[in-house]
C-alpha cells in the first residue's frame, strides 16, 4: 500500500448497505462512491444480507467497480412491520418491552463489529472511521471501533435531528438524547443533510462549534419527462418498511378511481397482497421490495406523483424524498412527522398532510394529481468538495 494510500484510508460503519437493498442503504452507497470519487482508499463494514431483507447483488457489484471494499458482519435480529402486526408493536412499546430497551435495537452488532474492525486493522491500517446514522448505535459503535483503533471518528447524520429517535425498527429509546450528546462529543467531524439541521444542531449542543458541522446534501438525480399519458395516473409509494394499516387508505382511493395505478416499493407484510387480491387491485399495483437507484429513478420517470410516510412507525428516508423533490415530481408526506421531513425542501409542488383517513387521503390524492412537474434541481457538488476536504484535514488531527 502507498503512502498516499494510506494517509486517505477510511472504514465506514453502516448497517446497511448493498446489496441489501433497502432505502437507508442509498445514502450509504452515497457516501462511499462520493469518497472513492475522491480518490479515497473506501472499507465498508456492514451487515450481511439476510433472508429478512431484499437483496440486489448488481448494486454491490457497480459499487466495487469504483474500488470501494467491503466486510459483511453477521446481522443481528431487530423488529419489524414486515414481520409483527402495527398493534402488536403499538402495544409492547406502551408496556416498555424489548422494543424500547435501548437506543436501538442495532446496538446488539456492536461486539460483532469490534471483532472484525481489528482484524481488518491488523491487515491495513485506516487513519479515519466514519459512522453513519440513523440508526444512532451505528454511530455508537462507530466511536467504539474509532476508540479502539485510536484514529480520528467522523459522524454523517442523514436524517432530521427530530426523527432519528424513530428511525429504527426498536422505534425509539429511552436513551435516545444522551447517546447523541455522547457521539457528538466524541467526533471531530459531523455531517447534515441540510443548513436548518446544521443550525438546529448547533443550537441544541452547544459543545459543538461552526467548524465541527458540515452539510453533506443528499445526491439527486435529474429525470427526463416520458410522454405525459403514460404517466399521468401513476402514484409511486416508497418507505422503508410499512404495514398494511399505511396502505390501506391510499388502497381505497385506487378503488373509487378506475384509471389510477400504484407503484408501491418498500418491505410490506404478507396480509398487503392479501387486501390487493380481496379488493381485486391486482392489476393495478406493482410491489417490489427492493429499492435501489436505477429503479427509483426509473419509478420516478413512469409516474405523475408520489406518496412517502412520515410517521412514528414508518418514516421513508431523507435521501429517497430529496431524490424525488430534486426530478421536480409532486409529493405528498403522510403522517405525524410530516412537517419535519420536508421541512427545508421546496414547498412547490409538495404536500403535506398530518390526517390519513380514507376521506381526507381521497382529497389529498386528487390535490396532488392537479400538481404538475416542477423543473429538477441542479445538484452542487460544493458541499461533497468540502466534505472530502473537512475529512481530510480531520484525519490529520
Amino acid at each position: 500500500m502507498s503512502t498516499q494510500e494510506l494517509e486517505r484510508s477510511i472504514l465506514i460503519v453502516s448497517y446497511y448497505f448493498p446489496p441489501i437493498a433497502v432505502g437507508a442503504s442509498v445514502r450509504a452507497a452515497q457516501i462511499a462512491t462520493l469518497l472513492a470519487e475522491r480518490e479515497w482508499n473506501v472499507h465498508v463494514l456492514h451487515a450481511a444480507p439476510s433472508n429478512a431483507v431484499p437483496s440486489e447483488w448488481s448494486w454491490s457489484a457497480e459499487l466495487e467497480s469504483y474500488g470501494i471494499e467491503r466486510t459483511v458482519v453477521e446481522p443481528v435480529s431487530v423488529p419489524s412491520l414486515v414481520r409483527h402486526s402495527l398493534v402488536r408493536i403499538r402495544l409492547a412499546s406502551a408496556l416498555g418491552s424489548a422494543f424500547r430497551s435501548e437506543c436501538d435495537s442495532y446496538g446488539r452488532w456492536k461486539e460483532r463489529v469490534l471483532i472484525e474492525a481489528e482484524r481488518l486493522a491488523r491487515r491495513r491500517p485506516f487513519n479515519l472511521v466514519l459512522g453513519l446514522a440513523p440508526p444512532l448505535s451505528i454511530a455508537s459503535t462507530a466511536e467504539a471501533v474509532a476508540r479502539q483503533l485510536n484514529v480520528p471518528l467522523a459522524i454523517d447524520l442523514g436524517e432530521p435531528i427530530e426523527l432519528l429517535a424513530y428511525r429504527a425498527p426498536s422505534y425509539g429509546g429511552r436513551s435516545h438524547e444522551s447517546t447523541l450528546e455522547f457521539i457528538l462529543g466524541k467526533a471531530f467531524y459531523t455531517t447534515v443533510p441540510s443548513r436548518r439541521e446544521k443550525e438546529l444542531l448547533l443550537r441544541r449542543y452547544p459543545i459543538l462549534t461552526h467548524e465541527e458541522v458540515g452539510i453533506l446534501p443528499h445526491r439527486i438525480q435529474l429525470h427526463s419527462e416520458n410522454d405525459e399519458q403514460q404517466q399521468k395516473r401513476t402514484i409511486l409509494f416508497v418507505a422503508e418498511e410499512f404495514a398494511s394499516a399505511h396502505l390501506r387508505p391510499l388502497l381505497s382511493v385506487l378503488r373509487t378511481q378506475n384509471e389510477l395505478q400504484f407503484i408501491i416499493a418498500g418491505r410490506a407484510p404478507r396480509s398487503l397482497g392479501k387486501l390487493i387480491t380481496s379488493w381485486q387491485l391486482e392489476g393495478r399495483v406493482l410491489h417490489d421490495a427492493t429499492i435501489t437507484p436505477s429503479k427509483l429513478d426509473r419509478w420516478i420517470e413512469l409516474s405523475a406523483a408520489a406518496v412517502v410516510l412520515a410517521t412514528r412507525w414508518s418514516t421513508t428516508p431523507r435521501s429517497i424524498v430529496d431524490r424525488i423533490v430534486g426530478a421536480g415530481l409532486p409529493l405528498l408526506v403522510l403522517g405525524e412527522f410530516a412537517p419535519i421531513l420536508v421541512a427545508d425542501v421546496p414547498k412547490g409542488n409538495v404536500l403535506v398532510a398530518t390526517k390519513t383517513t380514507p376521506s381526507a387521503t381521497r382529497k389529498e390524492i386528487a390535490a396532488l394529481l392537479a400538481l404538475p412537474r416542477s423543473v429538477p434541481y441542479t445538484q452542487d457538488d460544493s458541499y461533497e468538495r468540502e466534505f472530502s476536504r473537512r475529512l481530510g484535514m480531520v484525519m490529520k488531527l
